[in-house]
């Protein structure tokens, strides 16, 4: 198999884009058990938001920012398509490719087979990215049933009313945990842009997007003007 005989400089690049990509989302979330971080504090929100549509009953502000929401994740969600339908439409030009990166500043002469292998990793990264949007939108299509069919104090006993709120709440969480995952696949997909040119390149964005994405989630301004909002 050829993939077999890539170049050592390229497996181990590979193997720690894929090392930070899959296990990023792990440590994030052991981390936020331990420290604050921007999704949970912005749980922490989204909680707040669901008790304050059953105190009320015109719902047309929350219906609002529901679609823009949901407008959010189909944008990214229809932009995926279209970036993979040029990606899908170099295989096969590995030796085109091979030579147009050959005229690029400081690029690594690659072979056509392991041109086009990046360019199914590229395909595959926005093939997960494209799933994620479209669950996410899904799910913000049934929070907003869950928002439109959302009881008042006056309808329910306290304990209904808070197995509500916590239930919208948890979708509302896993819609907004969706659309990171596939935010973060956007954001790796720059690095794997670099692999095309030079595999330490790749390695060396594959490790600046992994702290990229740790600094705006636990050491933010955000984050830390969401604390400051929060009791």
């Amino acid at each position: 198999m050829k993939i077999l005989a890539m170049p050592l400089n390229d497996v181990v690049a590979f193997g720690c884009f894929l090392l930070c990509w899959l296990g990023y989302g792990v440590v994030a979330k052991w981390l936020a058990k331990r420290k604050p971080s921007l999704i949970t504090m912005v749980g922490v929100f989204r909680e707040r938001w669901m008790k304050r549509i059953c105190q009320r009953d015109s719902h047309i502000a929350d219906a609002t920012l529901l679609s823009n929401l949901l407008r959010g994740a189909l944008f990214f969600a229809s932009t995926t398509v279209f970036i993979l339908g040029g990606l899908i439409a170099i295989l096969g030009t590995g030796a085109t490719v091979a030579e147009v990166v050959a005229q690029l500043p400081y690029s690594v002469p690659s072979e056509a087979w392991l041109l086009e292998f990046k360019a199914l990793v590229l395909i595959a990264v926005f093939v997960f990215a494209f799933f994620k949007f479209t669950w996410s939108a899904w799910q913000y299509n049934v929070l907003s049933i869950m928002v439109g069919a959302a009881p008042t104090a006056a309808e329910a006993d306290a304990a209904a009313l808070a197995r509500y709120v916590d239930s919208a709440a948890r979708i509302a969480t896993l819609a907004g945990d969706s659309y990171n995952h596939g935010i973060r696949a956007y954001y790796f997909s720059i690095a794997l842009l670099g692999w095309f040119i030079d595999p330490l390149m790749f390695l060396s964005l594959t490790l600046v997007v992994a702290l990229v994405l740790y600094r705006r989630e636990f050491a933010s301004q955000m984050l830390d003007s969401l604390r400051h909002a929060a009791p």
